[in-house]
């Protein structure tokens, strides 16, 4: 009777321990990285640009221990200023702050200055469409491992942005998931049926399928209209500077910045919002001015008069 009862409870524990295992693994996006009240980590890097205003800098940050492998990225700067006293190719150590919903380097120092190159993203967004340009079709794989086509959601309107699901900067790839997931609900009420989301990573060697089905579960319930999207490193790199978003696979490391564009229903481009400072409300409103838009050329070619048309 002993045995049984003790088989019987390290059954029941068994059983926990798997249910509790399959739980961590549903949402290991949800929990990592771990969000604590302020974080400071002490980097060093190189300075690769720095935008006219001093406030954002694109650094070249060595590996962050447990936090962040290296790459090269934007940073904002708060309670400091690089317009002056320095330049690309100084070499820096930096302290990056970061809370749940926020991050920023809060002090930054000169090493020294490295001879290195210039104009780090000149030359790298040949491909950029403009606004009016059809978008190229391209092939990528969803969530569920099955290959799509761009051209899949012609009819609708489409927002597309770039993440990679380790991204633990708050305001950077989670905030454009999240932005998303406001921007699914909203669309939803009002333009069910006419529009798509579809985020791609530029983590080629990480991101399968499979881990960005586990992304997605984080962020929606609704597949239906948010692809979340992979693909080998050509694709991504093809596709990504169609946006002007710079992607760069380097030696242990890779580049980006962040890009969210709009296509309209008939394939073009409308706009591309640059960074993380755009919000669900204007992106919401431009779909909403897109999509209500009345089709007015054809209209107008038609009030053409007689002998206008034997003109031609």
């Amino acid at each position: 009777m002993k045995t049984k009862w003790i088989v019987t409870v390290f059954c029941l524990f068994t059983l926990l321990a798997i249910a509790a295992g399959v739980l961590v693994s549903r949402h290991q996006f949800k929990n990592a990285p771990v969000a604590q009240a302020t974080q400071h980590f002490e980097v060093k890097g190189v300075i690769r640009e720095i935008e006219p205003d001093g406030d954002t800098v694109l650094i070249q940050h060595e590996d962050i221990p447990d936090f962040m492998p290296s790459m090269t990225m934007p940073f904002s700067l708060r309670g400091t200023n690089v317009s002056h006293g320095f330049a690309a190719g100084d070499q820096v150590r930096f302290e990056l702050t970061v809370t749940k919903e926020d991050s920023w380097i809060s002090r930054i120092e000169k090493l020294r200055t490295l001879n290195v190159t210039a104009g780090y993203f000149e030359g790298k967004n040949e491909n950029r469409l403009e606004a009016g340009d059809t978008v190229p079709d391209f092939t990528l794989t969803d969530q569920d491992g099955k290959p799509f086509h761009l051209t899949d959601f012609r009819g609708k309107a489409v927002l597309v942005t770039f993440i990679y699901s380790r991204c633990p900067l708050p305001n950077y790839c989670p905030l454009m998931s999240k932005n998303f997931s406001s921007l699914q609900q909203q669309l939803t009420k009002e333009f069910a049926g006419r529009f798509h989301l579809l985020s791609i990573s530029f983590d080629s060697e990480y991101d399968t399928p499979q881990v960005m089905k586990s992304y997605a579960e984080v962020f929606t319930k609704d597949e239906t209209t948010w692809t979340f999207a992979s693909g080998n490193k050509q694709q991504i790199m093809t596709v990504a500077s169609q946006f002007g978003l710079v992607y760069l696979p380097e030696a242990g490391s890779f580049a980006h910045d962040l890009r969210t564009a709009l296509i309209g229903p008939d394939g073009k481009l409308i706009t591309v919002w640059r960074s993380n400072v755009w919000t669900p409300a204007e992106v919401e409103s431009r779909v909403a001015e897109l999509l209500q838009q009345k089709p007015v050329v054809a209209a107008a070619s038609n009030k053409r008069n007689p002998t206008d048309q034997r003109d031609n």
